[in-house]
């Protein structure tokens, strides 16, 4: 599993990314946006860190790649906002993202 092959830093930034993905998509855009039910990321949340993304076809996977991309590509978090959900730059989770994609052998994008 790629997620695993993160360090326990990188690990909780894709936590974040997926808690700041609740907050910043309303429930109504989660399912075209992420490809989730609003239950369903939270599910994945509330797993954590127990979470299994092996397959493309899973919520786990879904929460992972989306909530990433949203975070990097999507939705906008203020910068009086940023420190809120992350303790790092932007441009690490960015880096995060992308070891993630790298690890996976596959391009980023909303699955």
């Amino acid at each position: 599993m790629a997620f695993e092959a993160l360090s326990s830093k990188e690990q909780n930034i894709v936590l974040r990314c997926m808690k700041a993905t609740t907050a910043y998509i309303d429930d109504c855009e989660k399912r075209s946006r992420l490809g989730l039910e609003p239950q369903q990321l939270q599910r994945v949340i509330d797993a954590w860190p127990h979470i299994d993304d092996s397959s493309e076809d899973t919520a786990e996977f879904l929460a992972v790649n989306n909530s990433l991309n949203e975070v990097c590509y999507g939705f906008r978090i203020a910068p009086h906002e940023w420190g809120k959900w992350f303790d790092a730059p932007k441009s690490e989770i960015e880096a995060v993202y992308r070891k993630w994609l790298g690890i996976r052998k596959i391009s980023g994008g909303i699955r």
